[in-house]
């Protein structure tokens, strides 16, 4: 996206050998538009346009009386100036990038670096850099200019060559940035930091230089030099704000972080307007005191009214702390000024949520974007639109999904299934199923689910039809091979059919608990008693769940053992208190004490 509208920047002490006489003319035209200063990293403020188009004119009508110019050129840079005077920015820089190139003239390289950056256009802008510093070895801005945009485009070692020629120049050379950017691309190999150890030797009493290579240092977990070069620089430099900020991260590094509390502390009440050591401090008293934290995030957006990042923090603090009140006039300030909305949607959902209010939770979570809570978010939202019966609008809500995710067209048609499933309303999920593997009839998870789900409504045919076209997908699938097989057990005409599948899926899957269970079951419905006992102690032993409890039960308490028997199932019970199919196997045999007991006790 382009910058705000806005002419042009200006340059600064520029003199342009060539075309100087159209530039000047073209600068006496824009002054009248008032063209305000350029606001582009590592430079000083312009001067007025009135006095800067002075300059340059002064100085390149003297320039130019040496040399001759095309008028093919001025014509170009003339366009190029009325185009940025007019907002057509790709014109006023496609024009002076074309000429930078043809004419080799350092002005125009310069300015096209100028308006290549202020459009962020990076390619531009690091060849006309490149150019500007060729032409203009001698020239501070042209090598901090050029030392930005390789930092930008990734070439740190070449940026560090221009960095170190900008300082030897007199420039200020961004040396920090350029740690920060290499440390956050990890591609500090060690080359790059022995030129940060050998330019931090060179200029001992440059801040930036020296901060730049504590932080190199800091990435290489030597925390302990690296603090030694800050505290060094607090003792030149009190007023240097980025020392303690950087000391405080030390501190931290180094289990010290009630040193770097106080520290910050202190320097909060020395320097109450500065931001960055107010954010520290209530960053980390986060983990403190929340209290406290918060305090400092409140006077954070005292200072900066406008700034969402301090808003949602100082947000989430009253939300996690249970201040409810306190929390949504920031969330829905956040929403008036368009930013963090999505997180604002995120939390604005768990408040009415907290409130009772599913319908306004659900309106919030549906407004949430792709991003940190989206999928909870999702999950959240149709859970209560499910759950108030509100079925309709899930499946709106699905609807959109899909169309909005194409590569996840199942995930959340299996969503919806399952909500619709656990929601009581099997029926539904069913039609849910059907629609979907309609669309997807290659779906084995689809097709499976509506096995599931036929089953539960007592459809066995259609159970089996769907567990048979899986099968000849991929006969050796262990899972539906095990999930047919134990449903035929019931069937007392095809248990042999039964021990067949559930055969072939432990051979598949020998450890899968399941499966041995299934094994259990069948020998124990073949009659097969004994090897049925040693099939379900396996089960339980891998998995300790209360249908494998009541199968082993069963089994124990046929064989006469029933002590034995009743132990398994109390255990059963104790671990699954809402357990229906443990009671279910009592009632079969008849047990009634102990049954009659369990409700009472439940």
């Amino acid at each position: 996206m382009l910058p705000p509208r806005r002419p042009l920047p200006l340059l600064k002490n520029q003199t342009l050998s060539l075309g100087a006489l159209c530039l000047s003319f073209v600068y006496l035209l824009s002054a009248c538009a008032q063209i305000p200063p350029e606001t582009a990293t590592n430079e000083e403020t312009e001067p007025s346009a009135r006095e800067q188009h002075r300059d340059e004119g002064a100085a390149a009508a003297g320039e130019d009386a040496a040399r001759s110019f095309p008028i093919d050129t001025f014509y170009t840079l003339l366009v190029a100036e009325v185009a940025g005077i007019r907002e057509q920015y790709d014109v006023a820089l496609a024009n002076y990038y074309h000429q930078a190139e043809v004419t080799k003239d350092a002005g125009v390289a310069a300015r096209a670096t100028r308006i290549a950056r202020f459009l962020n256009a990076r390619q531009a802008a690091l060849r006309s850099a490149q150019l500007w510093a060729e032409l203009e070895p001698d020239n501070a801005d042209a090598q901090l200019a050029l030392t930005a945009e390789l930092t930008l485009s990734g070439e740190f070692l070449e940026a560090m060559k221009h960095a170190e020629r900008a300082l030897a120049l007199g420039g200020k050379a961004p040396m920090q940035s350029l740690a920060a950017t290499a440390i956050g691309h990890q591609q500090l190999d060690e080359q790059l930091r022995a030129e940060f150890a050998r330019l931090a030797e060179v200029y001992p009493n440059n801040d930036e230089v020296v901060m730049a290579y504590a932080m190199v240092l800091r990435d290489a977990k030597q925390y302990r030099r690296a603090l030694a070069l800050v505290r060094h620089i607090q003792e030149q430099h009190p007023e240097q704000i980025d020392a303690p900020l950087l000391q405080s991260h030390l501190l931290v590094d180094l289990d010290r972080r009630n040193e770097a509390i106080q520290l910050l502390e202190n320097l909060v009440k020395i320097y109450p307007e500065e931001t960055r050591l107010r954010l520290q401090y209530a960053r980390l008293l986060i983990r403190e005191d929340l209290n406290l934290a918060r305090q400092q995030f409140a006077e954070l957006v005292k200072q900066r009214p406008e700034d969402g990042n301090l808003i949602l923090s100082l947000a989430l603090i009253h939300y996690e702390t249970n201040q409810l009140g306190e929390a949504k006039p920031l969330l829905d300030r956040l929403l008036e000024l368009k930013q963090h909305e999505s997180a604002a949607h995120f939390y604005l959902g768990g408040l009415a949520q907290k409130r009772g209010d599913n319908d306004t939770a659900a309106a919030h979570f549906q407004q949430v974007q792709p991003g940190n809570d989206y999928v909870e978010a999702i999950t959240k939202g149709t859970k209560l639109l499910a759950a108030s019966g509100k079925h309709r609008e899930n499946n709106l809500w699905f609807a959109k999904l899909r169309e909005r995710h194409p590569g996840q067209v199942e995930h959340f048609f299996l969503m919806e299934v399952e909500l619709l499933r656990r929601n009581g309303e099997p029926q539904m999920a069913l039609q849910v199923a059907d629609q979907a593997i309609s669309k997807l009839n290659n779906s084995g998870r689809l097709m499976y689910s509506r096995a599931l789900l036929n089953d539960q409504l007592g459809n066995a045919a259609a159970f089996e039809k769907d567990l048979r076209t899986l099968l000849e997908r991929d006969p050796d699938n262990a899972t539906v091979l095990n999930a047919l097989g134990y449903k035929l057990i019931d069937d007392e005409t095809r248990r042999q059919e039964a021990l067949q599948l559930i055969s072939r899926a432990l051979e598949l899957e020998p450890e899968d608990p399941a499966i041995i269970d299934s094994m259990g079951w069948v020998q124990y419905r073949l009659g097969n008693y004994r090897d049925a006992e040693k099939y379900l102690r396996k089960a339980l032993e891998k998995l300790p769940d209360h249908e494998i409890s009541a199968h082993l039960g069963e089994v124990l308490w046929v064989q006469g053992d029933r002590e034995a028997a009743l132990k398994v199932w109390n255990d059963g019970l104790a671990a699954n208190p809402e357990s229906k199919i443990i009671p279910a196997a009592m009632k079969r045999l008849q047990i009634k004490e102990t049954l009659e007991q369990h409700v009472s006790d439940n």
